[in-house]
């Protein structure tokens, strides 16, 4: 076990802990929409920023670092973590910002209205406003499958669908292509869509029978 400061409460973690799981653990809420305890780490959505006491003058993605990995304090002082400075603060709400950028805003005639994790996290986290003001880009929707529904203009690319078809349920079917601006998750070369008029083919396709 590893003592650690988070916001000034002493707990005993695992070495094996990652941030977030020992800031958890000392009562501190830490956002989060890539991070899954079933999945593997991604940290690509850097929701979880946390700052870390004698480590990179730099928010940290809390995700992505384990306790074990953290330098003690002067004279063998426990570590510290913090999770509501105003490095931290201001850090996610850029994250925030950025995530939004081209999410269409629709939350008054979204059917998630309400019970949204991004719609609640934004109002507790992000700013009060924003500073892109050119068009939105527009995803055209993709079909997996009758068992899936997509809403592609709302995606901010967490990747939690594409580590949990690999993960989870075995298959290499989805994935991210294009960078940047142009990133969407989709089905690779789209090959694994099935194809509504073949009743065949989409009984045999993976993420049916699965």
């Amino acid at each position: 076990m590893t003592k650690i400061l988070v916001d000034g409460v002493e707990v005993d973690v695992p070495g094996e802990f990652n941030l977030l799981q020992a800031c958890e653990e000392a009562g501190a809420e830490v956002p989060r929409f890539c991070y899954h305890e079933r999945l593997s780490i991604a940290g690509n959505c850097r929701m979880c920023l946390v700052e870390v006491k004698g480590g990179p003058p730099k928010p940290q993605a809390s995700c992505a670092m384990s306790v074990k990995d953290l330098r003690p304090g002067p004279n063998g002082a426990p570590p510290e973590v913090f999770t509501k400075s105003p490095m931290v603060k201001k850090a996610r709400e850029g994250v925030m910002e950025f995530l939004l950028l081209n999410h269409p805003l629709d939350c008054p005639i979204c059917d998630q209205g309400g019970e949204c994790d991004l719609q609640d996290q934004a109002l507790v986290f992000g700013g009060d406003s924003s500073r892109y003001h050119e068009n939105k880009r527009a995803v055209e929707d993709k079909f997996i499958g009758p068992l899936v529904k997509t809403e592609m203009t709302r995606c901010i690319h967490c990747t939690r669908c594409v580590r949990f078809t690999a993960e989870v349920a075995g298959t290499s079917d989805m994935g991210a292509i294009g960078r940047g601006e142009d990133m969407e998750i989709t089905t690779y070369l789209e090959g694994a869509t099935p194809d509504l008029g073949n009743i065949k083919k989409l009984r045999q396709s993976t993420l049916w029978t699965r």
